[in-house]
């Protein structure tokens, strides 16, 4: 009898599952929860399209939602998805475009599509590292100068404190940077 009853149950879970394309139902807090991002994040995420609108109805014979998102394994490991390439700095473009990779042709990284973005973001940190590298030379250059001596009748109109082009050609330093724009900023006149 026990027996009858196991294998009824295991047959009663396998036909649940067999409705529930989507295997287990999580709400959007537990979504949340499983892929490390805010529920906020989540709604923004779906009012710009990056990810699919969570489904609102039940799978048959689940219990009643009241209307709340319902989402399944695949949306968790989508937003898994979301949130590592998000850590990695990849703009909300570049998200979706290797979740359009994903979508149409399977796993991103065996699609000649997932390295392009991926080089392209790698050239992107590459300048942005330059670009604070020329920052940096110019904070050090701003500190290297000594000021104690300007501060007597500073006003705003002939404050240098920020003026790293001045500090710089009084120390004989040359510095140059680009800018995030691309426009190139240097302290020659």
């Amino acid at each position: 009898m026990a027996d009858e009853m196991a294998a009824k149950g295991e047959r009663n879970s396998v036909a649940k599952a067999a409705r529930d394309p989507l295997g287990r139902c999580f709400t959007i807090g537990e979504a949340a929860r499983g892929s490390g991002l805010s529920v906020r994040t989540i709604r923004y995420y779906e009012r710009i399209g990056l990810i699919p609108k969570a489904r609102r109805r039940s799978p048959e014979g689940a219990p009643h939602t009241g209307g709340h998102r319902i989402y399944g394994e695949e949306d968790l490991g989508r937003l898994r998805f979301v949130r590592h390439a998000r850590l990695l700095g990849l703009g909300l473009g570049e998200v979706r475009e290797l979740l359009d990779i994903a979508e149409t042709n399977g796993c991103p990284s065996a699609q000649p599509g997932y390295e392009e973005v991926l080089n392209g973001h790698l050239r992107r940190i590459d300048d942005r590292m330059e670009h604070l590298r020329g920052l940096r030379q110019a904070v050090a250059t701003l500190l290297a100068g000594s000021r104690s001596d300007h501060t007597d009748g500073c006003t705003w109109s002939t404050c240098g404190c920020m003026d790293w082009n001045g500090s710089a050609g009084a120390s004989g330093v040359q510095v140059s940077f680009q800018r995030r724009s691309g426009k190139s900023v240097s302290n020659q006149k």
